[in-house]
């Protein structure tokens, strides 16, 4: 009875905001054509208004129920309920302010200057001697004075109170809409682990129109990609394609040209040879073993495929739907070179330039002189935040580092785009059995310092999303003192550290000393608790392993930090 209490609460509650948003909705929408600036709030308001109501109507739909768990629904209603209680407190508020303003509003349109005098409207009427009618010039003078009046009070009323009222209400709203997207994502975290059981199919999903609005839709998608790969039912290969690149092979995106040759409509018609700028990003898989039989290859090379297949699904998706991840035109493959070409388009409003990696950035003067404090910290919340969204799907990135981090150069201002990090690198080579355990790792200098101690050599333990978290701590530790992983291990005190374990202890050395005092005790924490694994007993559960990583790791990563 107290779970059917409280969801009824919570409906009532929802459908009164929704209806308070509507009524200030609307006296903005009613004084938006006056101001281009009234326009450009109304339109962010209405966005968010927007998301409530799918939020609303979703909730209603799934009968307040959104884990398919009694006993976690009732944990995310409280959420929920908190949320719709601090958004009724911030509408009550500014319509309390509104009711204010009509009244004043109503005052001052009963302001008026004096009328003229008798004598000044019978000299006024004397003096001409072809109006036969009384003359009213000097009541219409006054009541356009009184008009101009009422509109210097308004625009400088707006300036002063009403703009900043105003504005303050949207980003409230926009901060709730924020938290009911979080406890989403981390509800549908458990739901996705049951999600064949209980009917709400991916097709179900895609037609509606409030997952759709809720990013749902997208969630479902990835998932299935990642847990039944066999139902894909797209085939990213391209053909007839050939890649040329210029740039240096050690990056992990190229720029290139990509040449498509169209087949001819007939036999008189010439093949028609078509070239773009493209971002390419080779990945290499292992020659057959030595023994094994051709049938063995065969069968080898067709589960790669497979994999390759589905790690084109994942990025095709996560790229369509803003996830951080670059948008994917498709892939092909060079046999003679052992070897995969994945091939991206140039994001929109973006130059042709070969993208600027973080790790360049840091390296370089020049470009380390773009960045801002703030935005090294906006920066480390961005990439914890995209890495937290692909362990929801409990897909791990395996081979994260400052390399595999880049930014595209804006057209309007030829700078690169610092707010908008994209990643690269994604692992997709695995053994058979999905197991990395006892499999050497043939991995380079650089990459090994970016590497889990365990992972290195023979790993003993199969990867995981700890590992992944390692990866970002040595990340974050690089942005936080900007300063790449390598010079950090140069300037070790002597013996200069080596092996995995020992770069890892020179790492959380540097982060609990150097840290704090140019990033705040918070950030230090939350990459000293990356480093040492710190949360790997929440790593079984995705709903929970989300609730603590967005805590502990990329609330800590926020610059308000520095105000507690």
């Amino acid at each position: 009875m107290a779970e059917l209490a409280l969801a009824m609460n919570i409906i009532e509650a929802i459908k009164l905001t929704y209806h308070v948003a509507r009524f200030i909705y609307k006296s903005i929408e009613s004084a938006k054509a006056e101001d281009a600036e009234k326009a450009r709030i109304a339109a962010d308001f209405r966005r968010e208004l927007l998301f409530f109501a799918s939020f609303k109507r979703y909730l209603e739909k799934a009968h307040m129920s959104i884990a398919y768990d009694k006993s976690l629904d009732e944990l995310w209603l409280l959420e929920i309920d908190q949320v719709i209680g601090r958004m009724k407190q911030d509408f009550s508020e500014y319509e309390r302010f509104v009711q204010q303003d009509a009244s004043e509003a109503l005052e001052a349109s009963t302001l008026s200057l004096p009328l003229p005098s008798k004598s000044t409207t019978q000299r006024s009427c004397s003096a001409s001697k072809l109006d036969a009618a009384p003359d009213d010039t000097s009541f219409s003078v006054n009541q356009r004075l009184r008009d101009g009046h009422r509109r210097v009070y308004k625009k400088a009323k707006w300036a002063l109170f009403d703009r900043q009222h105003l504005e303050n209400v949207v980003e409230k709203f926009r901060k709730r809409n924020k938290t009911l997207r979080k406890i989403l994502q981390f509800a549908m975290a458990g739901i996705l682990q049951q999600f064949a059981q209980h009917g709400q199919g991916l097709k179900s999903l895609q037609k509606d129109e409030d997952a759709v609005a809720l990013g749902l839709t997208t969630w479902a998608e990835i998932k299935q990609i990642k847990d039944q790969p066999e139902r894909i039912d797209v085939d990213f290969s391209m053909s007839d394609c050939t890649v040329d690149t210029t740039d240096e092979a050690c990056s992990v995106i190229r720029l290139g040209t990509l040449s498509t040759t169209a087949q001819r409509s007939s036999i008189f018609s010439r093949d028609k040879l078509s070239k773009e700028s493209v971002l390419v990003e080779y990945k290499t898989y292992p020659a057959a073993p030595e023994g094994l039989s051709s049938s063995d290859y065969r069968e080898l090379e067709g589960r790669i495929d497979r994999r390759v297949n589905q790690l084109a699904g994942l990025l095709s998706t996560a790229g369509s739907n803003s996830l951080g991840t670059l948008p994917f035109k498709g892939f092909f493959k060079e046999a003679e070179k052992s070897r995969y070409a994945f091939i991206f388009s140039m994001p929109d409003s973006t130059t042709e330039a070969k993208p600027d990696s973080l790790h360049q950035m840091i390296e370089s003067p020049l470009l380390g002189r773009l960045w801002t404090l703030s935005g090294r910290f906006s920066l480390a919340g961005d990439l914890a935040r995209i890495m937290g969204t692909f362990h929801m799907f409990e897909w791990v990135l395996k081979g994260f580092q400052s390399d595999s981090v880049v930014f595209c150069t804006e057209i309007q201002s030829n700078k690169p785009q610092l707010h908008k990090p994209y990643l690269a690198g994604f692992e997709y080579i695995r053994p058979v059995s999905g197991s990395t355990v006892g499999q050497p790792f043939d991995m380079s200098e650089e990459v090994a310092l970016y590497c889990h101690p365990d992972l290195q050599d023979e790993p003993s333990v199969e990867f995981g999303k700890i590992h992944d978290l390692y990866s970002l701590g040595v990340v974050l530790l690089e942005i936080g003192l900007w300063t790449t992983a390598r010079q950090i291990v140069q300037q070790a005190r002597p013996p200069r550290p080596s092996k995995g374990a020992d770069i890892r202890e020179e790492y959380i050395r540097k982060a609990k000393s150097k840290l704090p005092l140019r990033m705040g005790r918070s950030f230090a924490n939350a990459v000293v608790a990356c480093l040492e694994s710190r949360h790997k007993h929440q790593a079984i559960r995705p709903d929970v392993f989300l609730n603590v990583f967005d805590e502990e790791i990329v609330q800590k990563l926020s610059a308000k930090q520095l105000l507690k």
